[in-house]
């Protein structure tokens, strides 16, 4: 089978974003090519980024990469000329409707990811860097995504297989809300979290963990405020900027158990998060993180302000929502952040509860079968 992966981001600093729909990205492409047994040839889509003419097809984990053209028949013959089975969308961006369109017979499975409603969109405008609330920071804006609308309808009409599958059940509610579309059934696929701490030894003096992009919409400033009330516990922020300059947040005026790691991957990453107490979450909107899963892989609870799922709620500290800067919720992190430094038995139970919960639920083997039924499915559908 040869499965088109549209996406507008790869998880490769040479492409663009490193963000959590290119790690899903790069995640599909290392399970089927790595298990040739799985007879699926993976091919990713651009949405968004350009190429130039008769350029041949960069390769980004092993996996060949078509970009747009703005030849529009140019680019049309190169999408036909892949013969794809199935096109497996990373979430939905409006530039996705142009590939749709243009492969109007194949098979359409929508990933989602980070569905935000209008309600979820407000929330997320409501940022404000500290002191600086009158100018809009950068990277708050949602995508309106209700143009699905249009390319599910050209599907029904010429029956053409449209499912809906979600990393878990609190994000097919707002399958709706996001997209304009409601399926007569939405599934379940679950992420591949195949990162191996082994056996698990922390750090003797407490490290708490943040690991995500240091731009406004992640408020990492709350990170650094706390951080001020525990100068015996080492701090480090796992990540980079997307954005610079008026409206994006400078690390300045760091507390001296403050470290900037930037982005870290592989057995670096797990190294730190397997050696971390807590990873601190001040994102003021989430879908189902993968930096939730990856840090309870490596026994490590979650504190945070956003609970998808219920996860941090079974698996760590939940502190509420909070909007705007979130500064007013400094107090609530403050406090669950000192029960899960001074409770040990209790910190290690929930790392260890964690660990199993993402080992049986997000891992290759539950994919897969996921992937499977979800092929059946479209197949059947995709019959006279």
């Amino acid at each position: 089978m040869k499965l088109g992966v549209l996406a507008n981001e790869f998880f490769d600093i040479s492409t663009g974003r490193m963000g959590g729909f290119g790690w899903a990205t790069r995640q599909v492409a290392n399970c089927f090519n790595n298990d040739k047994n799985l007879d699926v040839e993976v091919v990713f889509i651009a949405g968004e980024t350009y190429g130039k003419p008769n350029e041949p097809d960069p390769r980004i984990h092993n996996t060949r990469l078509i970009l747009r053209q703005r030849n529009f028949w140019e680019y049309a013959r190169r999408l036909w000329s892949e013969n794809f089975d199935l096109i497996l969308t990373i979430d939905y961006r409006p530039e996705y409707r142009r590939q749709f369109f243009l492969l109007p017979k194949t098979p359409i499975i929508t990933w989602v990811r980070d569905p935000r409603t209008s309600e979820d969109g407000l929330r997320i405008k409501s940022v404000r860097l500290p002191n600086q609330e009158t100018i809009y920071p950068k990277g708050l804006d949602s995508f309106d995504c209700t143009s699905l609308v249009s390319a599910y309808q050209f599907s029904e009409r010429l029956n053409r297989p449209f499912l809906f599958a979600s990393t878990c059940n609190f994000l097919t509610y707002k399958i709706k809300g996001t997209y304009g579309v409601q399926p007569p059934q939405s599934y379940l696929l679950p992420n591949i979290i195949d990162l191996d701490p082994g056996q698990i030894k922390k750090t003797e003096q407490p490290t708490v963990v943040f690991l995500a992009r240091l731009d406004p919409y992640k408020r990492p400033w709350l990170f650094v405020e706390i951080a001020r009330h525990f100068p015996d516990v080492t701090f480090i922020m796992l990540g980079k900027a997307h954005f610079e300059g008026k409206g994006a947040w400078e690390p300045t005026s760091l507390p001296n158990n403050v470290k900037l790691m930037g982005h870290i991957g592989g057995a670096e990453k797990v190294k730190l998060l397997s050696e971390a107490w807590v990873l601190i979450n001040t994102s003021i909107h989430e879908g189902l993180a993968v930096s939730f899963l990856e840090a309870l892989k490596c026994e490590t609870p979650v504190l945070s302000c956003v609970d998808p799922e219920n996860v941090v709620s079974r698996f760590g500290v939940y502190v509420g929502k909070w909007e705007g800067t979130g500064e007013v919720a400094i107090p609530y992190f403050i406090e669950g952040l000192e029960r899960l430094l001074t409770q040990h038995k209790w910190r290690t139970e929930l790392g260890q509860k964690g660990r199993q919960w993402v080992t049986e639920t997000h891992n290759k083997e539950e994919f897969i079968a996921a992937f499977n039924r979800l092929c059946k499915i479209a197949k059947k559908d995709s019959s006279p």
